[in-house]
């Protein structure tokens, strides 16, 4: 199995994710997901994020390139700040928050 492939099912383990969750969360396949994991083929660059954000690990985590998980840490802070200000953020602060933690750029 290959180090993507160990990370990642350590990671499911964790979050109590079956292979058909991650599928679904990450948009790939589940018979590709099953290769990937498995170590028989290296996923692509954008399966890698895909399934880095459905996990909320970054991509270095889950190819070994880094011990500490930063990304599900620095989310789980942002998630913990949102909350105890939810009351007054309004819905465009929190159209923000959303478009910065998965990257999404609407300019």
């Amino acid at each position: 199995m290959s180090e993507f492939g160990i990370r990642a099912r350590a990671i499911m383990n964790e979050k109590k994710l079956s292979q058909k969750e991650l599928s679904k969360l990450s948009g790939v396949s589940e018979p590709s997901l099953c290769r990937y994991l498995r170590g028989d083929s290296e996923p692509r660059f954008d399966i890698i994020q895909n399934v880095a954000r459905a996990l909320g690990v970054s991509e270095a985590y889950l190819f070994g390139k880094t011990d500490a998980n930063v990304v599900s840490n620095e989310i789980e802070e942002i998630k913990r700040i949102v909350a105890r200000n939810r009351n007054v953020l309004t819905r465009r602060d929190k159209s923000d928050i959303l478009a910065l933690l998965y990257g999404e750029d609407d300019d």
